[in-house]
């Protein structure tokens, strides 16, 4: 049976992945950063089956919910492989612990990394994105209610722990940004630029909501990466790329502001 998996559900595997198998004490990870950029080498597994012949068979789940963000997770090709060869041993309320442990794991990495996160992180994120000529309009720069522009822009709370983590590290953005304007008074504007040309980009192929949040999320983390990075160190510049882009949402110049 063919797969159909949404964008965003794609987006949300391989964030809430922690960037490893999810089987139990597999040390593999699940994507390999490159010369050229980031390349999945992870593999999505149903918890229950993706079809009525098996393994781990539901006739009664739909096609979309087969396909759905919770009923999948991410495993390394050899897990994958023991888990649907050997069914009988990986029932299906196993693989569901397998992923809340996940997805706990991730945010628990998220929040440490979060706590290492210094001007020096800010830096790299920040100089991957202020680069080239800058044509945009200025904005108030006025902070609003996160909650509100939230609601405004469609967004769910499956992105408020990111969003938390931020939020948590926008005071920070701000202050290196002021202090980085000292030196090239031009510095916010080439910033700002840089995420609002992928955030306008995105729009205009019908990326909305949270997908459009991961997106950038992972598109700040993606221009700031390098093949020497390891996992420890990529959740470090990830809470910093949703640090700046968390920034740039609270005060508006990015995501439409509340009517």
């Amino acid at each position: 049976m063919a797969r159909n998996y949404s964008d965003l559900t794609l987006k949300q595997l391989f964030v809430t992945s922690g960037q490893y198998c999810a089987y139990p004490d597999c040390t593999l990870g699940i994507v390999e950063f490159t010369d050229t950029g980031p390349v999945i080498l992870g593999q999505i597994a149903h918890i229950e089956g993706s079809s009525d012949t098996g393994p781990r068979p539901n006739p009664s789940l739909s096609e979309s919910a087969r396909d759905a963000y919770s009923n999948l997770l991410v495993l390394c090709a050899h897990h994958h492989t023991l888990v649907d060869k050997i069914d009988s041993a990986y029932p299906v309320e196993k693989l569901k612990a397998w992923k809340r442990a996940a997805e706990k794991a991730t945010a628990d990495r998220l929040s440490v990394g979060a706590t290492q996160v210094s001007f020096a992180e800010l830096e790299i994120v920040c100089n991957a994105l202020a680069d080239g000529d800058v044509d945009l309009p200025s904005t108030p720069m006025i902070a609003v209610t996160p909650q509100a522009k939230m609601n405004a822009n469609s967004l769910s709370n499956a992105i408020r722990p990111t969003m938390n983590i931020g939020l948590a590290q926008a005071p920070q953005v701000q202050e290196y940004i002021r202090q980085q304007a000292k030196i090239s008074k031009g510095f916010p504007e080439r910033l700002r630029a840089g995420f609002v040309e992928e955030y306008e980009r995105l729009l205009a192929k019908g990326v909305i909501g949270d997908d459009l949040f991961l997106s950038l999320v992972e598109f700040g983390t993606n221009s700031s990466s390098s093949p020497q990075m390891d996992g420890a160190r990529y959740f470090v510049i990830q809470a910093a790329a949703a640090a700046v882009l968390c920034h740039l949402f609270e005060v508006c110049d990015i995501f439409k502001a509340p009517a």
